[in-house]
């Protein structure tokens, strides 16, 4: 039997701090700080994230329809943009970045009508139509239906970080938060 992770985990950098959206930079090639997030692999060794040039447009698009979803399906979202947690803990997304820190927050001090999740990233699962948890939203009292059907995925250290985005990316259970966290005052 597959144990249900009672938690969700917040990683960030710690130069930008925690529960910042990329969605809400603007998408521009003046923007200097999404000019920086697009190059700073090339410069930086510790820094595995890569980013296309296209991807805060279709960024937007994504949450604009997990917004939509997760809105059908009873969510009361409280922001435009969602932030990003993963169920339980993913060592592969934990080191995708040198130095990154990460928050942990029980799912139970999680306010069910702000919290949706995919099956998995949600960038990933709105994106395609090959499986059967994708274009779906699932709520937070479906965490363990969820973990039961499909399980959690393990396959952390079997993705390398420098092809990830060429594979079937189904490294973890994402959360979306939107609102601000419990407990924090952004």
């Amino acid at each position: 039997m597959v144990k249900t992770p009672d938690f969700a985990t917040h990683y960030y950098l710690p130069e930008t701090g925690p529960f910042r959206s990329l969605s809400e930079l603007s998408a521009g090639s003046e923007d200097p700080v999404f000019l920086n997030l697009l190059t700073r692999h090339q410069r930086d060794p510790g820094y595995r994230r890569r980013y296309g040039s296209n991807y805060i447009r279709v960024r937007r698009e994504v949450e604009a329809r997990l917004r939509e979803l997760f809105i059908a399906r009873g969510g009361k979202p409280r922001r435009r943009h969602p932030f990003y947690l993963v169920l339980g803990e993913s060592p592969w997304f934990r080191d995708l970045n040198a130095h990154q820190r990460e928050l942990k927050i029980p799912l139970s001090e999680l306010d069910p009508e702000v919290t949706s999740l995919t099956y998995p990233d949600s960038f990933i699962a709105l994106t395609r139509d090959d499986k059967p948890y994708y274009n779906q939203v699932f709520l937070l009292n479906e965490v363990s239906e969820l973990v039961t059907r499909f399980g959690v995925p393990t396959n952390d250290n079997l993705v390398p970080y420098e092809r990830y985005w060429e594979t079937d990316f189904e490294l973890y259970i994402e959360v979306q938060l939107w609102d601000i966290p419990p407990s924090f005052n952004c």
